[in-house]
């Protein structure tokens, strides 16, 4: 019988593109399990978007010296073509800012007046921090210090990355703002609006005890924060970025980003209705008692959505249904020279891109080896010598080889055609029966997230495969008994057809090229396949090799990048530093130099160059028109809005048929450019001296 399922990832911060460590706990696992219940036949639907209010934002925003709009832009273009890249295939892909969606700002604030009027939220004034330097209140991001759990003394002012706990700012041990470090932080009365959680309790524990097939580190960890009793949570800050708190009184303040960003999955479904026709076509996904919600998160979500989210929509006292599913995955660790490894830091730079890694490899590959090795239960450590021996082993050396040994067989014996049985023998049936068997397992292994476990299935029937293969030696029965041929290369085809199917919402790009090397016309559309035989008689394409070998240069190449990027600012590598030039000039000679703060308006390559980028910059007085050689350094678009110093008495130049009339300064590490932006905010024409 066919269900209506509702799925979601968490919204990935629009501040920074994607690593695989995102991809690996909440991405991958919800594409695989879209695609499984589509080729169900179950009526399926895959929503996401940017997460693009928070303090994330503003704190790049503000570094950049940008608007937290040029951010969020950037990244949800970014973002989504990770995705992309990846063959991670949404329903629908939105955000949470009028750039993107129209609809969230509204609904997120309904679900407030409703939680209000409703009684489940409260306000009082209570300290908060605020930099004296910065003259402005501390949200959590803004602030690190002390974890009041563990002691790790680089914690975020809401959550440590060590232990995992949750605390308000409050009860950091030696804050400090992360603006300007060494400011003055005071406790300083402020008005907040807080949901009450302890109110809700009873009824959210009522919930989570319905769901005894939940994982255990979901259950565990929500029995832990009821054990210790909810407490009301803060659900506005002191921020200009983000949804306004519809009250009269609440100037200044906005809607905490983690109220605001679960309820994207809502407007982003009610985006996807509109698409299709139907505007009120989302209802059937979040209002039908029938419809099946299913998030998927990294553990470090799960308070929120199995705490706070739910408790939101019990407080609407309307029809939402809560989630039937949170398969929260473990984290994904990155492995540098054999060691352990630590959990993906875009801070501590160890971490794979996924828009890199794309630069050099199919995404099959990636999607293989996170799915074999998916951290559903405990942590896993990402290496690139385990992919590379991973998918040469398995990928291709068990599954392409197969595939490639038997349709290559049947094209240079059999005229291409898939052979008829004649008189199986034992061995044949007993091939057949674990093909069954394995097809049982795996689609079990499916419906209950269980993607490792599937996954290690299949390849375990290729390895059978080859046994079998080799075992029957169709090269020698080809010339002594061709019936026999016949039964072992039909059984062998069997094998691939059903392996392919079974593969499908793990590698979907390998799948239909070899889907089609079987001899079908069109994609696979439906599981429904699983039940048939490939049809004795049917003609297959010719075969091709799917799967390539990655070579140890390459990989050695992409550790030595992760390597580097890992390196702590006290362990950068030395440069070779260009000596002190021994000429000094005067100081009329250095004022002769008019070096001012510039803002990049525009940016684009200039055309049949390499090197060359032709911006216009803002120097107060005017905008200039300055030719750069950046391209090989920066994107346009990551040049677009920052400040950076302008040398703007420098004679005029023409470079490729453009006049050039200023030049970009920038530090030199190695031959490449790094730009330089002032710790704060500086107008565009400032002198720089």
């Amino acid at each position: 019988m066919s269900c209506k399922y509702t799925i979601t990832s968490g919204l990935p911060y629009a501040n920074g593109p994607l690593h695989i460590g995102h991809i690996a706990g909440a991405y991958l696992p919800a594409d695989i399990y879209t695609r499984v219940r589509k080729l169900s036949g179950d009526d399926a639907i895959y929503i996401c978007g940017t997460d693009e209010y928070g303090v994330p934002i503003t704190i790049t925003a503000e570094k950049e010296d940008v608007s937290p709009r040029v951010i969020v832009k950037r990244y949800h273009q970014e973002i989504k073509e990770g995705f992309k890249n990846l063959n991670i295939q949404f329903d629908n892909f939105s955000g949470t800012s009028n750039l993107h969606n129209k609809h969230h700002a509204a609904l997120a604030r309904e679900f407030f007046t409703e939680l209000k009027k409703n009684d489940y939220i409260s306000s009082k004034i209570d300290d908060q921090l605020h930099c004296k330097e910065c003259d402005r209140f501390l949200a959590d991001r803004y602030v690190e210090g002390t974890c009041p759990k563990c002691g790790n003394d680089e914690a975020r002012g809401d959550e440590c990355s060590v232990c995992n706990a949750q605390y308000t700012v409050m009860e950091l041990g030696s804050p400090k703002c992360k603006l300007c470090s060494n400011g003055t932080l005071s406790k300083v009365p402020t008005k907040h609006w807080y949901l009450k959680l302890d109110v809700l309790q009873a009824k959210l524990e009522e919930w989570i005890d319905s769901k005894d097939y939940w994982k255990e580190n979901v259950v565990n960890f929500v029995k832990g924060w009821f054990k210790d009793g909810l407490r009301e949570r803060a659900i506005t800050r002191d921020l200009h970025w983000g949804v306004p708190v519809p009250l009269n009184d609440a100037a200044g303040k906005v809607l905490y980003v983690w109220f605001d960003a679960p309820i994207g999955y809502i407007s982003s479904t009610i985006e996807w209705a509109e698409k299709q026709g139907d505007k009120d076509k989302w209802k059937e996904y979040w209002q039908n008692p029938d419809a099946k919600i299913v998030h998927f998160i990294g553990k470090d979500n799960i308070p929120f959505h199995s705490i706070i989210w739910p408790a939101m929509l019990i407080g609407q006292k309307k029809d939402y249904q809560l989630p039937w599913h949170i398969p929260a995955n473990e984290y994904l660790n990155i492995g540098i020279d054999g060691e352990e490894g630590a959990k993906a830091s875009t801070s501590k730079g160890n971490v794979v891109w996924v828009n890199d890694y794309c630069k050099h490899f199919a995404a099959d590959y990636l999607r293989y080896y996170l799915a074999l090795n998916a951290p559903e239960k405990s942590d896993f450590t990402f290496t690139w010598k385990d992919l590379q021996a991973r998918c040469n082993n398995e990928l291709l050396g068990v599954l392409g080889n197969l595939a490639n040994r038997v349709l290559k067989f049947i094209g240079s014996n059999f005229e291409g055609v898939i052979p008829t049985p004649e008189d199986l023998d034992a061995r044949d049936n007993e091939v057949l029966e674990k093909i069954q068997h394995s097809v049982a397992k795996v689609t079990k292994s499916y419906d209950n997230f269980e993607v490792r476990q599937a996954v290690a299935e299949v390849v375990n029937l290729g390895r059978v495969g080859n046994q079998y293969f080799d075992e029957k030696a169709p090269w020698k029965t080809a010339k002594s008994d061709r019936k026999v041929c016949g039964n072992t290369l039909y059984v062998t085809a069997q094998l691939v057809h059903k392996i392919v199917l079974l593969l499908t919402p793990v590698i979907p790009e390998s799948c239909d090229k070899l889907w089609k090397q079987l001899g079908y016309e069109n994609g696979i559309s439906s599981w429904d396949e699983l039940q048939k035989d490939l049809p004795a008689g049917q003609k297959i394409h010719k075969p091709q090799g799917v799967f390539s070998k990655i070579e140890d240069k390459v990989i050695q190449q992409m550790e030595e990048n992760l390597r580097n990027a890992s390196q702590t600012e006290q362990e950068q590598p030395k440069v070779e530093l260009v000596p002190l030039k021994e000429d000094k000039i005067s100081y009329d000679q250095f004022s002769a130099l008019d070096i001012r703060m510039g803002k990049v308006l525009e940016a684009e390559k200039v055309a049949k160059t390499k090197k060359l980028l032709h911006l216009k910059v803002d120097i107060g007085h005017e905008v200039r028109q300055i030719i750069a050689g950046l391209a090989e350094h920066y994107t346009p678009e990551e040049l677009i809005g920052k400040t950076v110093p302008v040398l703007v008495n420098l004679e005029p130049a023409k470079i490729r048929g453009l006049v050039s009339e200023g030049m970009v300064l920038c530090a030199d590490i190695d031959g490449q450019a790094i730009t330089l932006h002032p710790g704060k905010k500086v107008c565009p024409g400032a002198t720089v001296r």
